[in-house]
């Protein structure tokens, strides 16, 4: 059973599938079940993912710091679908996510909850949440995370339909961000004269060392600021 406020959210998501995600915010989730804030990333036809709704605050951080690493849950539930609900991540074994956790700890992120958006073999996205403090999610605020990735789920295909192409809500998303770092490892892969998942890893270990957003790396690459070669100063 979920709680009043959940299925008020669960109603208006499915009122209009129209507008996807935007017919809640994602702030006022993030209040019903009990974090410190939420996102969703939807899952690109050629790899990777696009934050298309979170909540203000460390979560836009979090979420970068995931794509930038390569690790942590959001990416794993976006590989294998599988629920993931780490109550305290300091107590998280350092071979999970050996650069993610500490990383994510200096953000005063401390508990991680990630449901995939999927239907069937037809996977969608990730929702993710995360708390400040340390504490599980269970009861009735776990019905509650796992009614909102069903309803979420439903929005993302808006009113369900599949094979149609995104939802019109989802094309006007901005999806620059995500085509900008695959531009920018097109461009590295060029000048280091190497395939473009090395020329990728590239990329993430200067944005980790420099302690940048992936996006600001990636956009200093595209406008010729920042180069990879070694030539390059």
């Amino acid at each position: 059973m979920i709680s009043v406020g959940m299925a008020e959210i669960v109603a208006a998501l499915a009122q209009d599938g129209s507008r996807g995600l935007a017919a809640v915010p994602a702030g006022s989730c993030a209040e019903v079940l009990g974090v410190t804030g939420a996102s969703v990333s939807v899952l690109l036809p050629g790899g990777g993912g696009d934050v298309v709704w979170r909540s203000d605050g460390a979560g836009a951080r979090l979420d970068d710091l995931q794509f930038t690493l390569g690790e942590g849950p959001l990416v794993d539930v976006a590989s294998s679908g599988q629920l993931i609900l780490e109550p305290d991540l300091a107590r998280v074994i350092p071979q999970r996510w050996p650069v993610f956790t500490p990383a994510a700890l200096d953000l005063g992120v401390r508990a991680v909850f990630a449901v995939p958006l999927q239907i069937g073999a037809i996977r969608l996205g990730v929702l993710l949440a995360y708390r400040d403090v340390p504490g599980p999610m269970a009861g009735t605020v776990l019905t509650d995370l796992l009614a909102l990735a069903a309803a979420m789920t439903g929005a993302l295909l808006g009113h369900g339909t599949v094979g149609r192409g995104p939802p019109t809500w989802l094309a006007d998303q901005p999806t620059g961000y995500r085509a900008q770092i695959h531009q920018a490892t097109g461009m590295i892969s060029i000048q280091l004269g190497v395939g473009q998942a090395d020329a990728l890893i590239r990329m993430r270990a200067h944005a980790f060392s420099h302690r940048r957003a992936l996006a600001d790396v990636a956009s200093d690459v595209v406008a010729r600021r920042l180069r990879f070669d070694k030539d390059a100063d």
